[in-house]
């Protein structure tokens, strides 16, 4: 699905972005593999989990290139997309799977925390899409048009509706939805499509999180993730744009956007009354449940 296809797999050092790596270099795809080494928190830094997935996907005959480097650093950013351009001609895909954790409960996180993980995930997306979506803009312009649309995937998660412990890294993945739409909207017009993936899987990052602990990797490895990204970096996905899917072992699911369930009007003069609002209350939420404690996972 991925002939002459060029793609960058951010975080395609460990689990998720590893896998899915080495199944677009399965299917045709030459691969740009970027990983800072960090540890689960983002500690430390390593060339070597980038290198290692290289290796495993030339041993397996496809053609890959390891790039150090933090995605949260717009000037890194811009240089591994000049970078692959450079080796490879184009950049036909970016798929953005970086991220750390630093759990804690809200009334105990620190400013550091919470920093460091809206950082890593929420401005490593934006990092990567301003510097992609220059780069095709000014392409797209000079070319006259594109061949064949590009495409851009961006990790969020079901965490993003909400979960215990997890304040931080649960408004940079809402906050990666709202980027991901806005980014469909603006680059539309250049024949970029952008989407985004909620993906279950037992990586190093889940694997010691309560709801997670009794999944079988078997099942729920990262393995099973990797053919919705190939998926939307492939032609076969052309005019899906905006779009949030998410994948956990044999299922596949597209997520509804915000919407507004039920409407009222006021005949007042003044707007709603917080009177008038009590009042009317049950006629707005009838059939809605108003105490909504879900979690992601």
């Amino acid at each position: 699905m991925l002939e002459d296809t060029v793609c960058i797999v951010c975080g395609g050092g460990h689990g998720l972005g590893e896998e899915t790596a080495v199944a677009m270099a399965e299917e045709g795809a030459s691969v740009v593999v970027n990983d800072l080494g960090v540890d689960v928190s983002g500690e430390g830094s390593d060339e070597q989990p980038a290198e290692e997935t290289v290796e495993r996907i030339e041993a397996a005959g496809g053609e890959a290139t390891a790039h150090f480097g933090d995605v949260t650093d717009l000037d890194y950013t811009e240089g591994l997309i000049e970078d692959t351009v450079a080796e490879y001609g184009a950049v036909h895909g970016i798929v953005n799977f970086a991220g750390v954790l630093r759990d804690g409960m809200l009334f105990k996180m620190s400013e550091e925390q919470f920093d460091t993980v809206v950082d890593v995930h929420l401005k490593g997306h934006f990092s990567l899409l301003r510097n992609a979506a220059s780069h095709w803009r000014q392409r797209h312009k000079a070319e006259g048009g594109f061949d064949r649309e590009r495409s851009f995937v961006c990790l969020s998660s079901g965490v993003s509706v909400g979960n215990v412990g997890q304040a931080n890294y649960s408004a940079a993945k809402a906050g990666i939805l709202g980027l991901m739409r806005t980014a469909a909207l603006e680059l539309d017009q250049y024949d970029v499509r952008v989407n985004a993936m909620w993906p279950t899987a037992v990586t190093r990052l889940t694997e010691d999180l309560p709801a997670m602990v009794a999944a079988d990797p078997d099942d729920l490895g990262p393995q099973h993730v990797t053919g919705v990204p190939v998926f939307l970096s492939s032609e076969a996905a052309e005019g899906v744009t905006g779009c949030t899917l998410a994948v956990a072992g044999d299922s596949v699911s597209i997520v509804s956007d915000p919407e507004r369930e039920r409407t009222l009007s006021t005949d007042s003069d003044g707007g709603w009354s917080a009177t008038e609002l009590a009042e009317r209350w049950s006629e707005l939420t009838d059939g809605f449940e108003t105490t909504r404690l879900n979690s992601g996972w």
